[in-house]
């Protein structure tokens, strides 16, 4: 449901992302399941206490008919592609600033004026690949592709590299070197897999680290196929905090 959102600057309309704005890592979005409500359920937004944000409410899955209720953006910009979206209105008819509560206690956290947006009905289309050069599909606002895999087994073995770097006591000893790698703080610190923020992760015996680099697909749950179209870039959200409960910023990621 995330990628069907995206927080855009009020005047330029251009998404606002982490990388930017680490700030946003703070927010925290819970899933409540409703199978009475005539959007699936909700999802609350609540921001750290010390911030005395006001925490709002959102429906799930909103139908058609709530949609069109919503005012309209049509130059919703995420990287080249220009979208379009209808601004979040709250599911509480007491919210703190009325029906525009999302993107008012949103632009207060944040300290800019911005907007929630959901996804439109205009199709995106992603970026065909050199294993796929006739690939036709279309994604919400994601930034390339709609689903990241990743393995346990690749995580565990990154998780080690880093832990047997930062341990090596003289220069030339440790067989994997990290830039920049602060040793004092990785001797201790937990490399998280939320720092990847892969949608599925597979587990199992017999896996070997990074094999899911050659796979071609993979089938879930017996009957539905997945291509994976391309490898994941580096991305500047591997080094920030996403557990930190003051700053999101962390200057000590490999």
């Amino acid at each position: 449901h995330d990628r069907k959102l995206v927080i855009i600057d009020a005047k330029t309309h251009v998404a606002m992302t982490a990388r930017r704005i680490s700030k946003m890592l703070l927010i925290d979005p819970k899933i409540h399941i409703d199978e009475f409500s005539p959007y699936g359920g909700k999802i609350e937004i609540t921001f750290p206490a010390d911030f005395e944000c006001e925490s709002f409410n959102i429906p799930l899955v909103p139908n058609q008919e709530l949609l069109e209720t919503w005012p309209m953006v049509d130059n919703v910009k995420v990287w080249a592609s220009i979208n379009d979206g209808y601004v979040v209105q709250s599911l509480d008819p007491d919210a703190a600033f009325g029906p525009g509560t999302p993107s008012e206690a949103l632009s207060k956290f944040l300290g800019q004026h911005v907007l929630l947006v959901h996804k439109g009905p205009r199709p995106r289309w992603v970026a065909p690949t050199d294993s796929f050069p006739k690939l036709k599909t279309t994604a919400a606002f994601h930034d390339g592709y709609p689903i990241l895999i990743a393995t346990d087994s690749s995580l565990e073995d990154m998780a080690k590299r880093v832990k047997v770097a930062a341990n090596a006591e003289e220069e030339g000893e440790d067989t994997f070197k990290i830039h920049g790698l602060n040793k004092d703080v990785w001797k201790e610190k937990e490399l998280a897999v939320e720092r990847f923020r892969p949608n599925i992760v597979i587990g199992g015996e017999g896996l070997i680290a990074y094999d899911e680099e050659r796979w071609a697909e993979i089938t879930v749950a017996e009957d539905h196929r997945m291509l994976l179209v391309s490898l994941c870039h580096r991305c500047q959200a591997g080094g920030l905090s996403q557990v930190h409960k003051s700053i999101a910023i962390d200057p000590h990621a490999p």
